[in-house]
């Protein structure tokens, strides 16, 4: 009678064992999609910054090459130079868009989302360290000579007042949008890395 029991017993807890471990995989599997949902909607918010400023660039570039010489009376070598920044941001912002996928974080393999967040990641910080930083260094100084030839007196000391802070006001916005978009790069990261660790 007691071996019954005993039997009974233990095919009840094996039957319960086999209830809780379906509920805990429904729920990992509920857990892994919500958190590669979020990573999915923080690579699109990435995504659509790029192709923002992607559009931005368009509208800047006629400008530049057609308007800005006659206009402000730039020198063309300025606008030239302005003007091949410009493509080479398009074309940066363009392989950035084709190889960073938002879809890969919902369907794909999770090392290749991470590698992809990685190179976003550094691509970023090195574009801002190596291309963005010296560009406006030398674009402002251009722009000032150019300037400076064109308006005399009270004029010129507007435009550089203005330019000041425009400047202080731009170096701001950047650090701040620098820092959202890293922070949200780190996020990514930071979920890829909790689900390797509970696969």
């Amino acid at each position: 009678m007691n071996e019954y029991i005993d039997s009974r017993e233990l095919q009840q807890m094996k039957e319960q064992l086999a209830i809780l471990t379906q509920k805990l995989d429904k729920e990992t599997i509920v857990n892994e999609r919500l958190m590669r949902q979020a990573m999915k909607d923080k690579a699109s918010w990435l995504r659509r910054r790029f192709i923002i400023k992607g559009i931005a660039d368009l509208i800047l570039l006629p400008y530049f090459i057609w308007l800005a010489p006659g206009l402000l009376g730039l020198s063309v070598g300025f606008c030239i130079f302005v003007s091949l920044f410009i493509i080479l941001a398009l074309g940066c912002d363009y392989y950035i868009n084709t190889r960073f996928r938002p879809e890969k974080f919902v369907y794909g393999n999770l090392l290749e989302a991470r590698q992809d967040t990685l190179m976003l990641k550094k691509f970023y910080a090195n574009w801002r360290k190596y291309v963005g930083f010296p560009f406006c260094v030398i674009f402002f100084a251009w722009y000032i000579h150019d300037i400076s030839h064109v308006l005399h007196g009270d004029e010129l000391s507007n435009v550089l007042i203005g330019m000041a802070v425009g400047v202080v006001l731009g170096i701001i916005a950047g650090r701040f949008q620098y820092r959202k978009v890293q922070r949200a790069i780190d996020g990514i990261l930071e979920q890829i890395e909790e689900m390797q660790c509970s696969q």
